[in-house]
């Protein structure tokens, strides 16, 4: 049986690579061990058992920029996450180990490294984490998303551009099945605008200012976290522009399927889902993300023509609205952008990740390889 260890966690854009990658895994080899190990804070201890996966917990903590006390137990925690780790690496001793980010795979990757268990990095930024930069000098294979990460790395054979890995129920969803799910008109361009999973307040105030002058032959799919839910659905009633608007959507498949134009935030699984799906978008990235990685992601789209982007320190009803008036009008400048996204995306970068998982354990000669190149 194949044992194969994943470590990542607290938001989604290090859980849900994870879970597409152990989604075709398991996919591949159905009687493998699959074990998530995060902590109990993140998200993952809610995403991961939904996709039926385990998830084993340790004590992680990351440096906290802002504040040295916060900081004074930091030693503590990475010493405890430690020993928790090597706890749990020698009860499931793994074939493989996978890190895709936050400070819980530090300690996990580590050790397996130390202990001689293959393994592997998934970085979702274009602008690599600390603990990417620091555990390739490890890790058996890096794998990145965009090429203008290798400059953060040394030349070598085990850095590989290959995509971030999207959830299989993001993508293919079906556009008139979409709008009639939510509720909207097939004959009106659709804006479907998100801030991630706890939506995004600096987007959501701007975008009810910009309401009155939007096209009432465009309507908008709002996802507006629990926090501004009452307020957007208050000030959107008996608007001129027709708004579906919702906490939280599950059904990205459809919520991508509907839009004519992507309003959001510039996470590296977000961007991901955009491009796999071939959106042009408008991107406003999340001014406080560390390393100011999100700028850095929005910027590769833009360059590649996908994206329009603006900085939060430039968001106003003028600049937002303006920009959606632009875009949604332009038929031909939206179909370039369109088309630009598509050539980003990696629909099929799970599926490459894997393989690259399946290589690393033929090359450690973890399992034994029929002659099929599947393992066993």
């Amino acid at each position: 049986m194949i044992k194969v260890v994943f470590t990542g966690g607290k938001t989604g854009g290090h859980v849900f690579p994870a879970i597409a990658m152990a989604t075709e895994f398991r996919k591949r080899y159905p009687k493998s061990r699959i074990v998530f190990v995060g902590t109990k804070s993140g998200m993952e201890t809610k995403v991961v058992p939904r996709y039926g996966f385990e998830l084993l917990c340790i004590p992680a903590r990351g440096l906290a920029r802002k504040s040295y006390l916060a900081n004074l137990m930091l030693g503590y925690h990475l010493l405890a996450g430690l020993w928790r780790s090597w706890k749990i690496l020698n009860l499931e001793k793994p074939h493989l180990v996978v890190g895709t980010g936050g400070y819980v795979s530090f300690p996990v990757v580590m050790l397996a490294a130390l202990m001689k268990v293959p393994t592997m990095i998934q970085e979702q930024n274009s602008y690599p984490g600390i603990s990417t930069r620091f555990l390739a000098r490890f890790a058996e294979r890096v794998c990145l998303s965009y090429p203008d990460s290798t400059g953060y790395f040394p030349v070598g054979s085990k850095f590989k551009v290959i995509g971030n890995p999207v959830r299989p129920d993001a993508t293919e969803g079906n556009r008139i099945e979409a709008l009639r799910a939510f509720g909207l008109d097939q004959d009106k361009k659709t804006i479907f605008v998100f801030g991630g999973s706890q939506g995004a307040h600096a987007i959501n105030r701007v975008l009810l200012e910009c309401l009155n002058s939007l096209k009432p032959e465009w309507q908008i799919l709002w996802q507006t976290g629990e926090r501004d839910l009452a307020e957007v659905l208050r000030k959107t009633t008996g608007c001129p522009i027709k708004c579906a608007v919702y906490p939280f959507i599950h059904d990205m498949k459809s919520a991508y399927a509907a839009a004519d134009l992507v309003v959001a935030r510039a996470g590296a699984l977000t961007l991901a889902e955009i491009t796999a799906c071939g959106k042009p978008s408008i991107l406003i990235p999340y001014p406080f993300a560390a390393a100011d990685h999100q700028k850095h992601n929005a910027r590769t789209l833009q360059k590649a023509g996908a994206a329009s982007v603006i900085l939060e320190r430039d968001l106003t009803r003028e600049r937002l609205s303006s920009e959606i008036l632009s875009l949604l009008s332009d038929e031909r400048t939206l179909g370039r952008m369109a088309e630009a996204s598509r050539r980003l995306g990696k629909p099929d970068a799970a599926s490459r990740l894997v393989d690259e998982m399946e290589g690393l354990l033929k090359d450690k000669n973890e399992v034994n390889i029929p002659g099929s190149g599947r393992l066993r």
